[in-house]
């Protein structure tokens, strides 16, 4: 059994592994956890490591039509024509450092050039300083020509270039 790499069809990843999974074949997605601002509500998700794709694991007697039929899925990765396989090593290397149990990225940390997006201080820059535990982020702000430090709730921020 070798891994494979599909391709799927715009926003229908979940699809393609459901309805793969479903015919009996072994898919992996790689996932993280990530922390986002939706709707100015904090919010942990998980999302897909490389979006659109998947990986599946096939051998010679496997039915390599059925993949092209399948809901969700738009082709096999292929190099001059010919699947390429996947080497196990790098599936095992992408299920250890994307454990599901893994905590989620931090959404700031120090350094990150933010922008206030509510409040009096609405639309000025800053530079995060540190994050506290209560999920407060400490930022740097020039206010009458000094370097002024300010906490925000997470919610009032949004990351800039």
């Amino acid at each position: 059994m070798n891994w494979y790499l599909l391709q799927c069809k715009p926003n229908q990843q979940q699809r393609a592994d459901e309805n793969l999974n479903n015919q009996g074949f072994c898919t992996y997605t790689p996932q993280l956890k990530a922390e986002r601002i939706i709707r100015r509500k904090r919010v942990i998700r998980e999302e897909a490591v490389f979006p659109g794709y998947a990986f599946i694991q096939l051998d010679a007697s496997s039915d390599w039509r059925a993949l092209q039929a399948t809901r969700g899925v738009s082709r096999v990765v292929s190099f001059n024509g010919l699947p390429h396989p996947i080497p196990r090593e790098l599936i095992d290397g992408l299920r250890q450092q994307y454990n599901p149990q893994q905590a989620p990225a931090p959404l700031f940390k120090a350094g990150d050039r933010v922008s206030i997006t509510d409040g009096c201080f609405k639309n000025l820059q800053a530079i995060v300083k540190a994050v506290t535990s209560d999920a407060r982020i400490i930022v740097l702000m020039n206010i009458l020509q000094s370097q002024q430090a300010v906490a925000f709730p997470v919610t009032q921020l949004a990351k800039t270039g």
